[in-house]
């Protein structure tokens, strides 16, 4: 759960600054009723007989209680406006409640990570043995129980005897605090590691046990109980994906150990609610959109409207739908030109700062960003403007763009560069890893290895779509709720011996399992080596990098989910899924541009250099220095 930094690390809590307070505090109550109303849902349904709600409920029950203790012990203290009495009333500030409280929410943390590979354990039954599957969680329920609970007494049982307190800092002359945990009683066990630990072996058992139940899945999709019980385990694998971020941050933290600065300590600090709210509150949203039972059974607990003339009810429907549509239009045409224009201004200032940006990783930087403009411009054409009809009739009316060479180029270089994209990740994963592993070498290494890196990734993305280059492609109109819409096909029948499918999925699978492992060698070599002040240079680099995969994902995922259905795919699945394309290419094409601003301080300080600033600027003040407080506060994590 709730990790602290050691005062003894040169960090002074006293220079924690707060920011988007309103953010913090708004969605909490809408989520929390969220998550309340879909065990009751249950409980009432006899649709949801699957074992696996049950372990939706203990872990909705296991989320309210850590978000509560979050919003006791960390969110509440940041904000000065209500935290007055976590320093005026004695038994809040320190003694049993803190006590109680910082042991608590390390249980059910405990208890929720355990209950992602129980999960796990039960979609890979489901899938694997499905005619056993009921039989094998009659008994496996009251025994998991049991392990839920050694495994959250396992990780909490020193914390019960350890006193906690709220630890005040000041900064412009307004308290701000932070719960610690003085664990001096137990020096042999390192809370910060063991946290660690939990929070990476979760999702690595858990990945692997939906690996394994994605191989058998395909062999046997004719069963209806396995086709019925996949939307579950896509629920449970999405599930333990959004736990990551968090995990990445633990890890972060315990990487940096001593040499955290102020302003990383800060960061981290205020991401936690943030990070514990994607974690315990994304199961509330996943569940409505990948299980039709509870997105039925949510919407029975709102009474339908009655309408007096029965055929009105069609026209409803469709303004309703086309109102959406619009406004979902009208939000692509706000933040794809501003992305847009922001991946331009970031590549334009390495070019004219580039003395500034000596590091191998911009050239990658650069060329992912050209890569995802290039991207961005054949799936606005190929794949976002066709969904609307509102402006895709000249999809139909304009013949050289309803098919000939227009659509066969647009959809080959459309997979050229994505395969290119693809490939870029996997060299900047090895870009970080050579600068983490030989740190001395790195420059001398990509001297050499740029120009060999460019000549792969234009074999890789030949690779991945010469065939599509004489194979005809063009837009074919479907029917939906909006009107007409257009998707863009290719006839590969002249390559019969090619699938693209599966070509597709292995390119999206192959990148993140490559990077992933480089990334992982490199964090093990960091810990060792992490007084060279090039290797901590470089981490931030690794950490950008680390991210922008992981949010290539969602699109793997959408890419494996068709590749398995495939001829069983109905229409309405069809139709979900090609409007999901936009936002998933978005969020990966675009989603670079961010991060860079959050992790790099190069690039954050030149980007707001661009904006004229304000006078009367008021710097981080120290009130008090970390000898101080190491000497006055318990040492801790």
């Amino acid at each position: 759960m709730f990790r602290v930094v050691r005062h003894n690390c040169g960090v002074d809590p006293s220079s924690f600054q707060i920011g988007a307070h309103e953010f913090l505090i708004l969605p909490t109550p809408a989520r929390l009723l969220s998550h309340i109303d879909q065990p009751e849902t249950i409980s009432k349904l006899q649709e949801f007989t699957s074992s696996y709600y049950c372990f939706f409920v203990l872990c909705g029950v296991a989320s309210l209680i850590c978000e509560i203790t979050i919003n006791f012990g960390t969110r509440l203290p940041l904000f000065p406006e209500v935290n007055s009495y976590y320093g005026s009333i004695p038994w809040i500030s320190g003694g049993i409640f803190p006590t109680l409280l910082y042991a608590i929410s390390h249980f059910f943390g405990g208890v929720h990570e355990c209950l992602n590979i129980l999960i796990a354990v039960n979609r890979a039954t489901a899938i694997i043995a499905p005619h056993s599957h009921a039989k094998i969680w009659r008994f496996g329920i009251p025994i998991a129980c049991v392990v839920l609970i050694l495994v959250g007494a396992g990780l909490s049982w020193h914390l019960f005897d350890s006193p906690s307190f709220f630890y005040p800092s000041m900064y412009d002359g307004l308290a701000y605090y932070v719960m610690v945990s003085d664990t001096s009683k137990h020096p042999g066990i390192n809370n910060s590691r063991n946290g660690l630990i939990t929070s990476l072996v979760s999702p690595a058992i858990s990945v692997t046990l939906y690996t394994t139940a994605i191989f058998f899945l395909r062999k046997k999709w004719k069963l209806k109980i396995v086709r019925t019980e996949f939307s579950l385990l896509l629920l449970g694998l999405s599930s333990i994906l959004l736990c990551l971020p968090l995990a990445f941050q633990q890890l972060y933290f315990f990487v940096k150990g001593k040499d955290i600065s102020d302003d990383e300590a800060l960061m981290l600090f205020e991401m936690l609610p943030w990070l514990f709210d994607l974690r315990f509150f994304s199961p509330t949203v996943l569940v409505l959109i990948t299980d039709s039972n509870m997105r039925r059974a949510f919407l029975g607990l709102f009474p339908a409207r009655q309408l007096a003339a029965p055929a009105l009810i069609p026209v409803a429907r469709t303004v309703t739908s086309s109102a959406s549509n619009s406004w979902t239009l009208i939000l692509y045409t706000i933040y794809v030109p501003i992305f847009t224009v922001l991946w331009i201004v970031e590549i334009s200032l390495v070019f004219v700062h580039r003395k500034n940006f000596l590091s191998s990783y911009y050239f990658f930087f650069v060329l992912c960003g050209v890569i995802s403009l290039i991207c961005e411009l054949t799936i606005n054409f190929g794949t976002r403007l066709p969904l609307f009809p509102e402006v895709n009739s000249f999809y139909g009316t304009v013949p050289w763009i309803s098919q000939g060479q227009f659509p066969t180029l647009l959809y080959a270089i459309s997979h050229f560069f994505g395969a290119v994209h693809e490939f870029i990740n996997i060299f900047t994963a090895i870009n970080r890893a050579t600068a983490i592993i030989a740190p001395h070498s790195h420059a001398k290494i990509w001297r050499f290895g740029i120009p060999i890196a460019c000549v792969l990734l234009v074999l890789t993305g030949i690779g991945g779509s010469w065939y599509l280059f004489d194979s005809p492609s063009f837009f074919f109109p479907g029917p939906s709720k909006d009107g007409i819409i257009y998707g863009m096909m290719s006839d590969t029948r002249k390559h019969p011996e090619v699938s693209n499918s599966r070509n597709a999925v292995i390119t999206s699978l192959v990148s993140p399992a490559i990077s992933v492992s480089l990334y992982a060698a490199a964090i093990c070599f960091l810990r060792k080596k992490w007084k060279l002040k090039i290797i901590r240079t470089e981490f931030s680099l690794m950490f950008l990098g680390l991210t922008s995969m992981l949010l290539s994902l969602p699109i793997t995922l959408h890419q494996l989910y068709f590749y398995i259905k495939d001829k069983n795919i109905t229409a309405d699945e069809a139709i979900m899924l090609f409007k999901m394309l936009p936002w998933l290419f978005d969020l990966r094409f675009f989603s670079p541009t961010v991060l860079i601003l959050i992790r790099d301080s190069n690039m954050r300080d030149k980007f707001i250099r661009l904006f004229p600033r304000r006078k009367g600027h008021v710097s981080l003040m120290l009130v008090a220095s970390p000898q101080s407080m190491s000497s006055s506060a318990p040492h801790h994590r």
